[in-house]
């Protein structure tokens, strides 16, 4: 900072003494002028005026120039971010994409899936292969960077594999139109939106249309545990979820979870996709909600990510991901009497319960 500051400090006492240097050869010509003769009363004054304008202008023109340079480091990343905003996905044909099926029959598929994130960095998946069987609960382990989050942006299209094909019912997801598979799939995320808007529209944004979402609001709600939440608000659904309106309130961070899962569970999906669903929930709103789980995903196909055993204990299915590749699959009891990586983390997480 020192040294920006010097450089600054240098730079413009040099451009002082240029403009300092102008002003006085200005002056002193006009004067050596009118001193000569050559100058009338009213051109030493048309000539002085010109100075002192010029001297103006050129004051104002640094102000401009670094105006506008700000504004270009400020555009600069914009324009980058709108250039990098067009999909990098595969689309059908205008007109010519698949509708997607409104409940899988033979589920989801993954084909040799790699994937490295274009920005940079290693090899995120690699090799992955496994089914999401239809109308079933499978659950995806692992630690931190295991790859987890990144097989959901790859289910919901955010990115394409750079090897290996996704399935749905036997057929690539490039080949569904694409609004229409992502109306068919619900998605909570672990970092959720929260919207400046009333409770009963946060949930009504999850709904394929949320013009339409009707009944479906206070369904979801029930079914999440947020109709506990709006009973306490003072004018229930209809109440603004921040205190920038006039009889707003402020939600904790639980209550938003729950209005989060809501909003999830607004649209009619066949693709359930929980991304630790429950990481700001209380035990017994966990537990409340788990004991409805398999009523909420019924008939669906549902993909649970999370950290708690006690959750994960509940899928049909459960696949530990680890290095980017699935290194065990089966249900919980016989991945423990396996006696491997699952069976470690588990016994890493249980062993705390013990201890209390």
């Amino acid at each position: 900072m020192s040294r920006l500051r010097l450089r600054e400090l240098r730079l413009a006492a040099i451009f002082g003494v240029v403009q300092a240097l102008m002003l006085a050869g200005a002056f002193w010509y006009v004067a050596v002028q009118a001193g000569a003769g050559r100058l009338t009363l009213g051109d030493l004054a048309l000539y002085l005026n010109a100075v002192i304008q010029a001297e103006s202008q050129l004051l104002f023109l640094p102000f401009t120039v670094g105006f506008f340079h700000k504004a270009l480091l400020r555009l600069r990343p914009l324009f980058a971010f709108l250039d990098g905003a067009t999909p990098a996905i595969a689309l059908a044909p205008e007109g010519r994409g698949r509708a997607a099926p409104d409940a899988p029959r033979a589920g989801v598929e993954l084909r040799g899936v790699g994937f490295r994130y274009p920005e940079g960095g290693g090899v995120v998946l690699d090799g992955v292969s496994a089914t999401l069987p239809a109308g079933r609960v499978t659950a995806i382990v692992g630690i931190n960077g295991a790859g987890k989050s990144t097989l959901v942006k790859l289910l919901t299209r955010m990115y394409d594999p750079d090897a290996g094909a996704i399935l749905l019912d036997g057929v690539p997801l490039a080949e569904y139109d694409l609004a229409s598979l992502r109306g068919r799939i619900a998605v909570v995320h672990q970092d959720f939106a929260r919207f400046a808007l009333t409770l009963g529209e946060n949930i009504a944004v999850g709904a394929a249309t949320p013009g339409r979402a009707g009944g479906r609001v206070t369904a979801a709600a029930h079914w999440a545990g947020a109709d506990g939440v709006a009973a306490k608000l003072p004018h229930g659904y209809d109440t603004p979820l921040t205190r920038r309106f006039e009889g707003g309130v402020e939600l904790s961070g639980g209550e938003w979870q729950k209005v989060a899962l809501a909003r999830g569970f607004a649209r009619d999906a066949a693709l359930v996709i929980l991304d630790e669903p429950t990481a700001a929930l209380d035990a017994e709103a966990e537990e409340a909600l788990f004991a409805r789980f398999r009523e909420l995903v019924a008939g669906k196909t549902a993909l649970l990510i999370s950290h708690r055993f006690s959750t994960v204990r509940l899928a049909d299915q459960i696949l530990v991901l680890e290095g980017g590749r699935i290194v065990e699959a089966g249900s919980h009891a016989e991945l423990v009497a396996r006696g491997g990586c699952y069976a470690a983390l588990y016994e890493l997480q249980a062993g705390r319960y013990r201890q209390c």
